[in-house]
């Protein structure tokens, strides 16, 4: 069977698109968290950086991101190429991704500046190549249209998507011995490479397809910063935004923490963080399936705050856990909440954009992916920042084993009080947010004569 078959009724991707387009998902995410999750121990841990420098690189960081993240997703939109639209930036940004991923593991030491300057520079040109090949999520929304297909397609890609954080928690496991030890980092680092790569060559060649009814979505009126006045002004979108900037604070805050609570609370080595951190996705790879359900017999909206409810049950007890194995079922618990929640923020951003083509004809989802990759890495440096106010506030300026009880108390509130209060906010934006389960039904209806008006234009040229 092709990956793609026509019929009256549209078209029909074969399980092996599908598959391959997940693959994508799984590079992002392998990418990302191996990134993450270590960047902030390496060069805190490792290298002996000072964590306000650390802070300052990812604020600056953060100013680059407000320019490249949306302008490149607006780009993708107005591009035009026989490959389509999205697929030249995935293939330009895969081969520098993965040199940097690699070299972020080999800064020059010996001077604070230096290792601070050579970090903003890994930053900013990780961020830039990355934010080119994440424009696989924005082909997500605009490939599948159906509420059944999205369900279906969105299990794949969260399920790869979680294979590729575990992965990026188990492998560095095997490696880094140690978190003050730099030595196993690098190996890390090329390993990640070479699977990552295999997984975007796959997903480039069989998964990234282009619909014809939008091959002339890129003649738009949409200057860049009407565009982006446009979209902000979308009240959906912006109480979407703001949970998906609470949920990645939640999964970054999370990565960065694990590994130094683990290290200093729970005395364990750097495998068993790796396990406590996979111990979270492998349970929400299996919920995912159980959130699919819901998703279909309660809507995206009741479910995904039922999602963040038993999250928040399940970390409570972290306040007072102190061994490894409780540590371990705590935060298998908590999987299953945070699975639901991984499920769902990636699916309703669909019916934002379903509903923006509606309102202007056209498909945007690169103005609306690259805002969020914004809001991706500002997550990342409030995160960041989080650790630093606490740290800097109980005497942990510089990396030493045995800190103090005001040190350790402050590892707990990052895993559990932070959380809550980004879950709460969540929920209020969850109540407000504008697309019930009717709504959605009936823009999908009248996204289909759309679509087929659009396909009648393209075929009589």
């Amino acid at each position: 069977m092709s990956n793609i078959e026509e019929k009256e009724s549209g078209v029909i991707f074969s399980k092996k698109q599908k598959w391959s387009f997940g693959m994508g998902s799984f590079a992002q995410w392998f990418l990302n968290s191996a990134f993450n999750t270590w960047v902030l121990s390496f060069y805190f841990a490792a290298i002996g950086l000072r964590i306000e420098l650390i802070m300052l690189a990812f604020v600056l960081w953060t100013i680059w991101n407000a320019i490249n993240d949306p302008l490149i997703g607006y780009l993708s939109d107005r591009t035009r190429t026989r490959i389509g639209r999205r697929k030249p930036f995935i293939i330009l940004g895969s081969i520098p991704i993965l040199i940097i991923e690699v070299i972020v593991w080999l800064p020059p030491t010996g001077n604070q500046i230096i290792t601070f300057i050579y970090l903003l520079i890994i930053l900013i040109c990780f961020d830039t190549f990355y934010t080119m090949v994440t424009l696989f999520d924005s082909l997500f929304p605009e490939l599948y249209t159906s509420v059944e297909e999205r369900a279906e397609v969105n299990t794949i890609k969260q399920i790869l998507a979680t294979i590729g954080l575990i992965m990026a928690f188990l492998i560095p496991g095997i490696f880094i011995g140690d978190l003050e030890d730099p030595s196993g980092y690098p190996i890390n680092g090329i390993v990640t490479t070479i699977i990552v790569g295999i997984a975007l060559i796959v997903s480039i060649r069989w998964g990234v397809i282009e619909k014809e009814e939008f091959k002339l979505d890129h003649k738009h009126e949409f200057s860049f910063f009407k565009g982006m006045r446009y979209t902000l002004s979308n009240k959906g979108f912006v109480l979407y935004t703001i949970m998906f900037f609470l949920y990645e604070y939640i999964l970054l805050l999370y990565a960065s923490v694990i590994p130094l609570w683990n290290q200093n609370v729970l005395m364990e080595s750097t495998f068993m963080a790796s396990l406590l951190l996979g111990s979270i996705f492998i349970i929400g790879i299996i919920s995912v399936l159980l959130w699919k359900y819901l998703d279909v017999k309660l809507g995206s909206r009741t479910s995904f705050a039922i999602s963040m409810i038993a999250f928040t049950i399940a970390i409570l007890p972290i306040l007072f856990i102190d061994d490894f194995i409780t540590a371990l079922i705590t935060l298998s618990a908590a999987g299953i909440g945070f699975g639901g929640m991984l499920y769902f923020i990636y699916l309703i951003i669909a019916d934002v954009i379903d509903e923006d083509e509606l309102k202007t004809g056209v498909r945007r989802e690169g103005t609306f992916f690259g805002i969020t990759n914004f809001f991706m890495r500002l997550a990342m440096v409030f995160s960041v920042l989080s650790v630093s106010l606490v740290f800097v506030s109980t005497g942990w300026e510089t990396y030493e084993p045995d800190p103090n009880f005001d040190t350790l108390l402050g590892l707990r509130l990052l895993m559990v009080l932070f959380p809550i209060i980004a879950i709460i906010l969540s929920l209020v934006c969850l109540y407000f947010y504008p697309f019930t389960r009717n709504k959605v039904q009936e823009i999908k209806s009248q996204l289909t004569e759309l679509h087929q008006k659009k396909l009648d234009i393209i075929r009589k040229k």
